[in-house]
């Protein structure tokens, strides 16, 4: 099984996930906290390992044919179970 992680901008909008939701809930952190903090472990495991993000597509894909505003194109990631599991453990461990 998979899960997916949004790609975004830092500063710009943030769209809510499984596990940055699960992490407000369990932790008691905001949206944003709980985004950076998600990214930064998951960016921490790309650099020990690429091949960590199994996929990467964006979230609006009509965005691909036609941007003439130049709208932020972001993107999901999809990393395993196990790559979840692991980003889960450091947030117990700097949360708990």
């Amino acid at each position: 099984m998979t899960t997916e992680i949004a790609e975004t901008t830092p500063g710009r909008g943030l769209t809510h996930y499984d596990l940055a939701d699960e992490a407000i809930e369990t932790y008691n952190l905001t949206l944003k906290d709980a985004h950076e903090t998600i990214s930064s472990l998951l960016t921490d495991l790309v650099n020990d390992d690429p091949d960590v993000i199994l996929d990467r597509q964006p979230m609006r894909p009509d965005l691909a044919v036609s941007n003439p505003a130049d709208v932020d194109v972001y993107h999901w990631l999809t990393v395993s179970d196990e790559t979840a599991d692991t980003i889960r453990g450091a947030l117990a461990a700097i949360y708990a």
